[in-house]
């Protein structure tokens, strides 16, 4: 099946602290921990890009609790929620509610679900994972749009400044590149725009089709308020 493929520019400018990375030398770091592999750490800084870490310098992390994917050498791939890293390993919470411990020198790479990018743009007309565009602890806007269509370019701008002024909320745009694509199917969208809206804890809240601002803002509301 095709799957959705992430476009190669993101925008760093609002990139939300997700996590706090203490290093052994004593100094934090808040950033987001975007990957994993070969006993590294990629992590993104606002104002600073993208920057790497070996393990060997980082005494912990705190992250922010989201969906990741781990290697293990001799095991294969593990999956659950990844919620903190201390003294080498990796602290996982299974879907059985089990928590493990995987040591960093075992896992030759590891992917982490929902990126705490402010604005990631999708394209492709792919599948969609949502555990790899939702971000726990945010409210998430997700935009299918495509470039030929006018209403999605009208609400556009009104997304994109919700994006920039509220440090609460992230932002996807999804390419669908035309009405019939796998990602259409998937989410049954017979016309764009359509604007998903998501609360902390990744639920929908409401959808919209068409460029209905005060809807969204409504959703919007409604998602902040949800327990």
């Amino acid at each position: 099946m095709k799957t959705v493929t992430l476009a190669l520019s993101l925008a760093l400018a609002g990139i939300a602290h997700a996590d706090v990375i203490h290093l052994s030398s004593g100094k934090d770091i808040n950033g987001t921990v975007s990957g994993y592999a070969n006993m590294t750490f990629e992590i993104t800084v606002e104002g600073t890009g993208d920057m790497r870490q070996s393990a060997a310098a980082i005494k912990s992390i705190e992250f922010t609790p989201r969906p990741a994917k781990f290697e293990v050498r001799g095991r294969g791939a593990i999956e659950g929620t990844l919620t903190s890293y201390e003294a080498g390993s990796f602290t996982v919470q299974k879907s059985d509610g089990k928590t493990e411990k995987l040591q960093s020198m075992m896992v030759s790479n590891a992917s982490f679900g929902g990126s705490g990018k402010k604005f990631i743009n999708f394209s492709g007309g792919g599948v969609l994972d949502l555990k790899k565009v939702i971000v726990p602890g945010k409210i998430t806007i997700v935009d299918f749009h495509a470039d030929w269509c006018g209403p999605c370019k009208q609400i556009s701008p009104h997304l994109d400044k919700i994006n920039k002024d509220d440090p609460d909320v992230v932002l996807r745009k999804v390419d669908i590149v035309k009405l019939g694509t796998p990602v259409t199917k998937q989410f049954d969208i017979k016309s764009i725009p359509r604007i998903h809206i998501y609360d902390r804890t990744g639920k929908l809240v409401g959808s919209v089709t068409g460029a209905g601002k005060d809807a969204v803002d409504t959703y919007l509301k409604a998602a902040k308020g949800a327990k």
